[in-house]
């Protein structure tokens, strides 16, 4: 069973602009708790700052950068909740990020502003791969919405079928709790929280954070870190588990060509 708390933390670096918290993702089972460091922003020039310390630190054996990405449109800011009844339409206000340990929770401008460079510039690198449930639905949104144009997408049904090989599971109309139990075990149930969850930390937003943008309660940051954490992880696991089965494949194929190069010699 899985447990997500958050937690907001003072603002310390004064260069950059947003709010930060520490989200905690704890494994009963595993008697484990991953800290996850999560920043909130609409500013730009602080989103290049993060996107330039993922590319330096969070490359995989093959050069890759895989995140995990989940797009969700405005809450209920007078109800202070999310929105019941969101339109097919309603375009995506919050793009949240993340590569493990690191989270990026970003308020996406109305549609028809100026794109964020620095996200047109990190979506389209070759090396980097954004992973996600639907995530081809995503890309689409983005596009349209933002001009922001993701290169590299995976779906994780799709990469969980071919990384689990279940034929007896859809794993294509799996949800993200879904392919988490069956992914990476039965025990990462997510506890999630009621429709009446308090999004906005209306108390300590002064006037400039409610024109610019919206102060998130540390409870809202939780899950939101936490659906694109899944994301990654799922990921990341599938793909290890691909390449480890290809190198035992060739492994084996090794071994029998030595095998058949170098018979034993009959007395």
């Amino acid at each position: 069973m899985l447990t997500v708390t958050g937690k907001r933390e003072i603002l310390r670096d004064r260069r950059y602009i947003y709010h930060a918290y520490k989200v905690f993702v704890e494994d009963s089972k595993n008697e484990r708790t991953h800290r996850i460091f999560t920043m909130s922003t609409v500013y730009d020039y602080t989103a290049a700052e993060w996107f330039l310390d993922v590319r330096k630190s969070c490359r995989n054996s093959h050069g890759k950068i895989v995140v995990g990405v989940w797009g969700e449109v405005a809450g209920d800011w007078y109800n202070n909740r999310a929105c019941r009844h969101p339109a097919a339409d309603d375009p995506y206000s919050y793009l949240y990020i993340c590569t493990g340990s690191q989270c990026m929770i970003y308020h996406l401008p109305d549609p028809g502003y100026h794109p964020p460079r620095c996200f047109a510039e990190f979506f389209t690198d070759p090396n980097v791969v954004a992973v996600s449930v639907g995530v081809e639905a995503l890309r689409e949104r983005m596009a349209l919405e933002q001009r922001i144009w993701m290169k590299n997408v995976v779906d994780l049904g799709t990469l969980a079928f071919e990384g689990l090989q279940r034929q007896d599971l859809d794993l294509g109309r799996y949800d993200l709790d879904q392919l988490a139990k069956a992914v990476l075990g039965k025990h990462m149930d997510v506890i999630r929280p009621g429709k009446d969850m308090k999004w906005f930390d209306k108390d300590t937003a002064s006037v400039w954070d409610t024109h610019y943008f919206k102060v998130f309660t540390p409870e809202k940051v939780a899950y939101a870190t936490l659906d694109a954490y899944l994301c990654f992880l799922i990921g990341t696991h599938l793909y290890d588990m691909i390449k480890d089965r290809s190198t035992s494949k060739k492994d084996k194929k090794n071994r029998m060509n030595k095998k058949n190069k170098n018979p034993m010699k009959k007395n």
